[in-house]
């Protein structure tokens, strides 16, 4: 199996260094009145951005709710992107990332 046959995560993919640069890594801060701010930080600034290897998008998801989605140019954006989102409780964010050479990839943080 391919990186490109699957949804990768830090779990299922076997190889160490490609995981730590393409896993998007979801820090959520509390902004009051029940919105939290959410930043997607795709390999935590460890990913190239080169004309032949970046990340393309991310989008952001709340109980497998398509929230958004953040594109990205090669060599003139970063691939980080942050949104604000309101949640009444505990629930699930996922963030899936496509970086052009490497696939799909899955990083998930709960919202408290």
């Amino acid at each position: 199996m391919t990186l490109f046959d699957q949804i990768n995560t830090a779990e299922n993919s076997n190889e160490a260094v490609t995981n730590e640069k393409h896993i998007p890594i979801i820090t959520i801060e509390d902004a009051g009145d029940g919105k939290h701010k959410v930043r997607i930080d795709v390999g935590g600034g460890k990913h190239p951005n080169e004309m032949d290897h970046w990340i393309q998008w991310v989008e952001l998801r709340m109980q497998d709710l398509y929230i958004g989605r953040a594109e990205f140019s090669a060599k003139v954006t970063d691939p980080v992107a942050e949104f604000v989102v309101s949640c009444a409780g505990p629930c699930e964010l996922s963030a899936l990332a496509r970086c052009n050479k490497h696939g799909l990839w899955l990083g998930k943080a709960t919202c408290a």
